[in-house]
C-alpha cells in the first residue's frame, strides 16, 4: 500500500504537538507568498449561482499565461492526480528531489516511477515515457534552462513521450517560462501553473494546465461537474487581471528573498533561493526544525537528502524573530 504524503502547512498539528497557541506561530513551512493578493468582498450573487464557463476566467488566464491552450482546475494538484490516468502503463522519471505528490500519484495509478538526479536525465531519457520536472524546483530551487527542457521534450516526443513541467513558482520570472515559446511546436509538452504561490491564494484551489487540446480533453473528462466553485473563479479572474499588483509583487519578492538569504547565512554558507523560499542541506535539519518549533516557528524538513525549506516571512519583525531563533540554535550547538 502506498502511503499518502504529508505536506508543509500543517500548522494546527504543530500547535497541538508543541502546545503553543495557533495565533503565536510563524509559519514558514510553505512557499506561499505571505503578502499575497488581497481579495475584494464577494458579492452575494456570486455565492448564489453555479459556476459558468463563460465568466471570463479563461480569457483572463490566456492573457496572463500567454497561451490559448488552457484548462482551469481545482489547483494544479488536480492535474497532478489526473495525468497518470491519461496514459497506459508508462515508465516515469521524476527529476529529484521533487514535490512528493508526483511519485505518489503515478505509482498509485500503476506506473513504474524512478527518481533521477538532474545530471542523469540524458542517460535515462530514451527509456522514459514521461519526464517530470519542477521548474524552479521544489524543494531545492534549481532552475532548468528552457533550451534544455525543450530539447528533452523533442527527444521524448519522437516516441510519443510527455514532458510535464510544473511551473508553480514561475510567476515572479515569466520570462523563464516555457509558455513563452507556445505549445504549437511542442505537442507533448504539458505545463502546470497555480494561483497558490505567487498570488498567495492557496485556499482558492485554482490552477491551470497548458497542453494540446487532446490532452486537455482527457484531463477535463476526469474532473467531474463544476470542479471549481463560482467564488474561486470570480476571484481568480480578478487576480489574473490585476497587472499593477503583479508588477509590484515581481519587484518586491526578490528583495524579500534576498533578506531571507541573508538571515539564513547565520546558519549555513550554502543557501539556495527562489523568490518565494530558500533551501539548504544540513545533517542537523530535523534538530533545527524542532528547535524552531519549540519557539513557535514552523519549517519544512526533508530526509533525502537532509535539508530545510524556509518560506518568506510577512514582515521585518517576523524575519528578525527567525534570525534570533536560528542564532540561538547556532550558539547552543557551538558550546
Amino acid at each position: 500500500m502506498i502511503e499518502a504524503i504529508k505536506h508543509g502547512g500543517n500548522l494546527r498539528e504543530a500547535a497541538q504537538r508543541y502546545q503553543i497557541p495557533l495565533k503565536n506561530w510563524l509559519d514558514l513551512s510553505t512557499g506561499i507568498n505571505p503578502n499575497g493578493w488581497q481579495p475584494p468582498k464577494i458579492p452575494a450573487h456570486v455565492w448564489q449561482r453555479l459556476p459558468e464557463e463563460e465568466d471570463g476566467l479563461l480569457e483572463a488566464a490566456r492573457a496572463y499565461y500567454g497561451t490559448p491552450h488552457l484548462l482551469a482546475l481545482a489547483g494544479s494538484q488536480a492535474a497532478i492526480q489526473s495525468l497518470p490516468y491519461c496514459r497506459s502503463h508508462a515508465r516515469v522519471g521524476i527529476v529529484s528531489p521533487a514535490y512528493a505528490e508526483y511519485d505518489y500519484c503515478w505509482r498509485k495509478a500503476g506506473h513504474e516511477v524512478i527518481a533521477i538526479g538532474r545530471d542523469e536525465v540524458t542517460q535515462h531519457l530514451d527509456s522514459l515515457d514521461v519526464l517530470i520536472v519542477i521548474n524552479p524546483n521544489n524543494p531545492d530551487t534549481y532552475l532548468h534552462a528552457c533550451a534544455t527542457l525543450l530539447r528533452w521534450q523533442q527527444q521524448l516526443a519522437q516516441r510519443g513521450g510527455w514532458l510535464i513541467v510544473d511551473e508553480a513558482f514561475m510567476d515572479s520570472t515569466p520570462e523563464q517560462s516555457l509558455l513563452q515559446y507556445g505549445l504549437e511546436n511542442y505537442p507533448n509538452l504539458i505545463v502546470l501553473r497555480s494561483l497558490g504561490k505567487f498570488f498567495g491564494l492557496a485556499g482558492l484551489r485554482l490552477g491551470f494546465i497548458a497542453a494540446q487540446p487532446k490532452i486537455l480533453k482527457q484531463v477535463e473528462q476526469l474532473q467531474g461537474t463544476w470542479p471549481i466553485s463560482h467564488p474561486s473563479r470570480w476571484l481568480g479572474k480578478k487576480a489574473l487581471l490585476d497587472t499593477p499588483w503583479q508588477a509590484h509583487t515581481r519587484q518586491q519578492l526578490p528583495q524579500n528573498s534576498q533578506q531571507l538569504h541573508q538571515v539564513l547565512n547565520c546558519i549555513s554558507d550554502e543557501i539556495y533561493c527562489t523568490t518565494l523560499f530558500c533551501y539548504f542541506r544540513s545533517s542537523q535539519a530535523e534538530a533545527l526544525k524542532i528547535h524552531c518549533a519549540q519557539q513557535g516557528i514552523w519549517l519544512r524538513s526533508f530526509v533525502q537528502p537532509h535539508a530545510l525549506r524556509i518560506g518568506l516571512s510577512k514582515d521585518l519583525a517576523a524575519m528578525n524573530r527567525l534570525y534570533d531563533t536560528l542564532l540561538k540554535y547556532k550558539n547552543q550547538t557551538n558550546q
